[in-house]
């Protein structure tokens, strides 16, 4: 929407061409200023997420409940080609994350994925994909919120966990699942 009114097709082609067409790309922050670059970014209106989980934090003489950032060192912002120097030279940005030499593009389905993920408050953690790991039964979440979601199963003292991709970042998110509602992916 421009000025309250819907964009025409024409329009959106011109700003396509123009390099304004906007996509997720992740980058590196520098550590434990994940929050502190998704502020800058958005007051400077760039859009920008950060998936944070609430965990359970144990110090010497006392446990707490604190907010911490899901993927150490990452904040994936949506911004067009023109936007990247802008970003870049944002306090705290290391850089764009590279695949095969280019900016990687994080698909728009993987990012509206971790959202759903954060907001349902799944115990979560996070594990490197790693090329060596045998991947075990694909598999799809047949009942639920989650419903349709699909990923690889991962064996865990017992429990069933369901490993969600982001490949575009090489990351993986683990989520706990009861075992009924998952059923082999076709």
């Amino acid at each position: 929407m421009t000025n309250g009114r819907q964009r025409t097709k024409d329009e959106t082609k011109v700003m396509q061409s123009a390099g304004l067409r906007k996509s997720w790309r992740a980058l590196y922050v520098a550590s434990r200023s994940e929050k502190r670059v998704l502020e800058t970014l958005r007051s400077s209106g760039i859009d920008a997420y950060v998936p944070i989980v609430r965990t359970m934090r144990q110090w010497s003489d006392r446990k707490k409940m604190v907010d911490l950032p899901l993927l150490n060192g990452y904040v994936f912002t949506r911004v067009s080609d023109s936007e990247h120097d802008r970003v870049v030279q944002t306090k705290g940005v290391v850089c764009f994350v590279r695949s095969e030499g280019r900016i990687a593009t994080v698909r728009e389905e993987e990012i509206t994925r971790l959202k759903q993920l954060v907001e349902l408050g799944y115990q979560m953690n996070v594990l490197a994909i790693d090329r060596q790991i045998r991947t075990g039964e694909r598999v799809k979440v047949s009942s639920g919120v989650l419903k349709g979601l699909e990923g690889v199963v991962a064996e865990d003292r017992d429990q069933r966990h369901l490993l969600v991709m982001l490949e575009s970042i090489g990351q993986c998110i683990r989520v706990r699942l009861p075992k009924d509602v998952l059923m082999p992916s076709r």
